[in-house]
């Protein structure tokens, strides 16, 4: 894979890993980002804010509303549908982050590092650029300090921390939401510094709902909280609250707490020459990242040999030891365990067409169709990794159909075009209101060019 490289602004030797990053995130000039690392940039945001609005419709989303607005605090950070009343930039954050994870609909990284840069880098950088009337320039700038910032950490945990337990995004979604929060409060290097070591201390999220027969509505909530906290580690380090600068490599850092296996050099290997935003992988479906290729292989399967699910015996799915150990439930009993589960995606998607959110609705969960083949998918270990799969598709005339990738539509090799996202865009938002759609959209695709980022939200 082809990564675009650039020299950048000149970095400090014998410091910290969070004094590099930090100096690095503050010094990092719009000019310095090659062209299509900004269009991955935009295409994040765009995503990002589409997946909020959606997001922001769904119960769990509304009770974390209700639980804001009650605490009374405005602000002026707004957004179309989602927060149309206008909050504080972390209270901001916290919502927009949770919504946008709300439906399993936002951005990840290819290949995966535990990070979510629509929810805890392009959606908090939206609040914070709205709070300080920043530029689309400034605005796209600071989502791509924030991804080469968080995407590192998660490469640096080479994604264990969820092998014990936790879930990944809440432990580097603070520092992507601080690292944008910072630059756009203009914080010097040290305070960006501090504000990382803050953040150490504001992770959170367990995976206890991936062994649980319920509860699944708290992963919504990871998301948000860690958005919320790298928010809330920029304004106080800009207070001058102390934090531990070793909080990465350090003993009882990240790397030492949180991970059973760790590659410190990771943390800023090719800093400001490699460029990690590159990666950035917009979603398909409103499923899982396991089960975003078997579900593309299904249904590439289908159109070709013109088959449905109730043509199909039964399926085999080589794949990773990850989805065999995490993504395995054939009787989810909420939605948001069937998505995160690869069996009952592919079975939704044999009968239904999971481009559109509406097929991971809660009638799935109660459709004898899908629990059957449910139950007729097998899951075997191989030499699958990351998120590929070799799909065998029993059919009842007696073929069998095979597939294999490790891609879809969507990721750095294959990356969404400007159609895809702007028909994801309109799929998501597609409820609401047409004509401010229409103009949110369309001050999206031209972010660039804005002075002042709060007319994204305007009438």
């Amino acid at each position: 894979m082809n990564i675009e490289t650039r020299a950048a602004p000149p970095l400090a030797s014998s410091r910290t890993a969070a004094e590099t990053l930090a100096e690095f995130a503050v010094g990092l000039r719009f000019e310095d980002v090659p062209s299509n690392v900004m269009v991955r940039a935009r295409h994040c945001l765009t995503d990002a804010v589409a997946c909020a609005v959606f997001g922001s419709t769904l119960p769990w989303s509304r009770m974390l509303a209700d639980y804001v607005d009650g605490l009374g605090a405005t602000g002026p950070c707004r957004l179309p549908e989602a927060l149309p009343k206008g909050l504080p930039p972390a209270p901001a954050a916290l919502c927009l982050g949770a919504f946008s994870h709300a439906f399993e609909l936002d951005s990840l990284r290819k290949p995966g590092a535990g990070v979510h840069p629509g929810a805890t880098v392009a959606l908090p950088a939206l609040a914070m650029a709205m709070a300080t009337s920043a530029s689309g320039r400034d605005l796209l700038a600071a989502i791509v300090a924030g991804c080469e910032v968080m995407f590192r950490i998660g490469n640096a945990t080479l994604h264990t921390p969820e092998l014990v337990g936790f879930h990944a995004p809440g432990i580097t979604g603070p520092f992507g939401a601080a690292t944008v929060a910072g630059r756009l409060l203009g914080l010097s290097a040290e305070e960006m510094a501090r504000a990382f070591g803050l953040c150490g201390s504001l992770t959170s999220g367990l995976l206890a709902f991936a062994k649980s027969s319920q509860g699944g509505m708290v992963k919504r909530l990871h998301l948000g909280r860690a958005a919320e906290g790298g928010v809330m580690a920029a304004h106080l380090a800009r207070r001058g609250f102390d934090a531990p600068l070793s909080i990465l490599e350090g003993g009882f850092g990240i790397l030492d707490a949180f991970c059973e296996e760790t590659a410190p050099e990771q943390l800023t290997r090719e800093l400001g020459t490699r460029w990690e935003s590159t990666l950035i992988c917009i979603k398909r479906y409103a499923c899982h990242a396991t089960a975003q290729v078997p579900v593309q292989l299904l249904r590439d399967l289908m159109e070709a040999h013109g088959f449905g699910g109730g043509d199909i015996a039964g399926i085999d799915l080589t794949a990773s030891a990850k989805v065999l150990s995490h993504h395995g439930e054939r009787r989810p009993t909420d939605i948001m365990l069937a998505q995160y589960s690869v069996p009952f995606s592919l079975a939704i998607a044999a009968y239904r067409d999971p481009e559109r959110p509406s097929s991971f609705s809660d009638d799935a969960l109660h459709d004898a169709a899908i629990l059957d083949l449910a139950g007729r998918i097998e899951l075997r270990p191989g030499g699958a990794k990351g998120w590929g799969g070799a799909l065998g598709v029993r059919l009842k005339d007696g073929r069998v159909l095979e597939a294999a990738g490790d891609s879809f539509i969507g990721c750095p090799e294959t990356p969404a075009g400007e159609a895809d996202i702007e028909r994801k865009f309109n799929l998501l938002t597609g409820a609401a209101d047409a004509a401010a759609m229409h103009r949110l959209l369309d001050r999206l695709r031209g972010v660039e060019s804005l002075s002042d980022c709060t007319v994204i939200a305007g009438d």
